[in-house]
């Protein structure tokens, strides 16, 4: 997490303040003038950093900018992905086995719970539970 400033000059005085209002460890680079902290500040500490700063910028009549930093996905180990599509091979196989009934049944429960409770794995099933009823249930109409 890092404050890019226009001067040397407005980056020592912004540093100065920072550490008069206890923000300490952050770390001042001439190069880039830039004032950089701990990526491991807590959410709130980061707002109330953001918040002095923007507060000691509009008192000098100073223009903020925000800007995202876009960097390249990390990539997935190969061995994730052959976990991902065995669960998913065993998932299909529980469902192939299950009568409607017993289909039915464990898709209301899912159904029943919100998103924000359901794993991965459930809400996986959640969607195929639905896929298979579906087909089955056209299948039935014929």
């Amino acid at each position: 997490m890092k404050i890019e400033l226009s001067s040397e000059e407005l980056a020592e005085e912004l540093q100065k303040h920072l550490e008069s209002k206890r923000f300490t460890g952050g770390s001042y680079d001439k190069v880039s003038r830039t004032i950089e902290f701990s990526d491991d500040l807590s959410p709130a500490q980061w707002a109330s950093l953001r918040g002095t700063v923007e507060k000691w910028a509009r008192d000098r009549k100073l223009e903020i900018e925000e800007s995202l930093k876009i960097q390249t996905p990390i990539p997935e180990e190969p061995q994730a992905k052959e976990r991902a599509m065995e669960q998913q091979a065993e998932m299909k196989k529980r469902l192939a086995a299950l009568t409607l009934q017993e289909a039915e049944a464990r898709f209301n429960f899912l159904q029943s719970r919100p998103f924000s409770e359901l794993t991965d794995a459930e809400y996986e099933e959640r969607l195929a539970l639905a896929e298979t009823l579906s087909q089955k249930s056209k299948g039935a109409k014929r």
